[in-house]
Formats: C-alpha cells, sequence, structure tokens
C-alpha cells in the first residue's frame, strides 16, 4: 500500500503543481491583460485631456479675442461720443460767441458766400434780435461787387448762423448746416486733438 500512497502522494504533488502553474499563468495573463488595459486606458485619457486642452485653449483664444474686439468697439464708442460732445460745444460755443465776434464771423461768412445779385439775409429769432445797430452798415460794405442783401424780419428756424435767399434760391449756412457739411473734417480734426 505504501507504493499506492506513493502514487496517489505523486499525483496529488504533481495536481498541485499543475495547478499552481496554472494559477501563476492566469495571474501572469491578467496582470498582463490588466497592464494593457491601464496602458490603454492611460492612452485615451492622455487624448481625452489633450483634446480637452486644446478645446479650452480655443475657447480662451476665442473669448480674448472676443474681449479684445469689445474693447475696441466700446474705445470707438468712447472716442465717438466724446467727439459727439466736443462738436456739439464747438457749435454751441460758435452761437455763444459775444455779439460783436459772432456778428463779425457772420459778415465774413456772408462775404464769401453772397451771390452778386440781391436777395436777402435770414437769421434765427434770437439772432435777429441781437442784431448790432450798424449791421446793415456793415453788411452792405462786407458785400461783393453787384450784391445787395437786406436783412429779413422772417424767422428761419435754425439755431443760428443764416439763410441767404435770392429768387427762390436758398443757401444754407446755419450752423447745424456748416457742421453737418464739415463733419468729417472736424471728427478727424477733433479725434487728432483728443486722441494722437
Amino acid at each position: 500500500m505504501a507504493g499506492l500512497d506513493k502514487i496517489l502522494e505523486d499525483i496529488r504533488s504533481e495536481s498541485a503543481r499543475a495547478v499552481e502553474s496554472v494559477k501563476q499563468e492566469a495571474q501572469a495573463a491578467y496582470d498582463a491583460e490588466m497592464e494593457k488595459a491601464r496602458k490603454e486606458a492611460d492612452a485615451q485619457a492622455k487624448q481625452i485631456l489633450a483634446h480637452a486642452r486644446a478645446q479650452a485653449d480655443d475657447l480662451i483664444a476665442r473669448a480674448d479675442s472676443a474681449a479684445a474686439l469689445e474693447e475696441r468697439r466700446m474705445l470707438l464708442n468712447a472716442k465717438q461720443e466724446l467727439i459727439t460732445d466736443v462738436l456739439a460745444k464747438a457749435k454751441e460755443a460758435f452761437v455763444s460767441l459775444p455779439d460783436d465776434q459772432y456778428f463779425a464771423l457772420i459778415l465774413r461768412l456772408i462775404r464769401k458766400n453772397a451771390l452778386r445779385r440781391d436777395g436777402e439775409v435770414c437769421f434765427c429769432r434770437r439772432d435777429f434780435e441781437r442784431l448790432p445797430k450798424d449791421f446793415a452798415a456793415k453788411l452792405v460794405a462786407a458785400l461783393p461787387d453787384g450784391a445787395g442783401l437786406n436783412v429779413s424780419k422772417e424767422d428761419a428756424k435754425i439755431e443760428g448762423g443764416f439763410i441767404l435767399k435770392y429768387d427762390g434760391l436758398e443757401q444754407n449756412l446755419s450752423v447745424e448746416e456748416i457742421f453737418e457739411e464739415r463733419k468729417d473734417q472736424m471728427t478727424d480734426a477733433a479725434g487728432k486733438v483728443l486722441f494722437s
């Protein structure tokens, strides 16, 4: 029986070794698969992270670009508002000049723009009421040869300046029209002064 016990013991030992060998192979295969899965997961995680970083960088770049564009737009609007304000103040300063300076300027504008024929010059109510007493004489002296202008008693619907009328033809030299006509030039000049 001792021989049978020895055979059984050998079979048990051999079985235990075979089981241990299979266990080790299974563990090695499991470890290899786990390592492979870990490497694939790491690679996918790196790829996902790189993609997310690229998207984040793109979003940041777009946000920076949008912010810069908005900043430029706001700065431009502020500059335009400032220029508009300066021009409005210049227009107000023009019509608010002391009477002697205001009408000296008006006479220069009339001399420059009067046609060589008879007509009339119309002022707004405010300017008509503050006409210097000697304005008619200064007007005659300022006119070029062949031109004759009478001061109209008609109230021109303007803020300042004047309108020249010649037999149905009107030449608008109101403050509004003068500033509108030269708006681009004045805007450029104001911009250079304010922002150079």
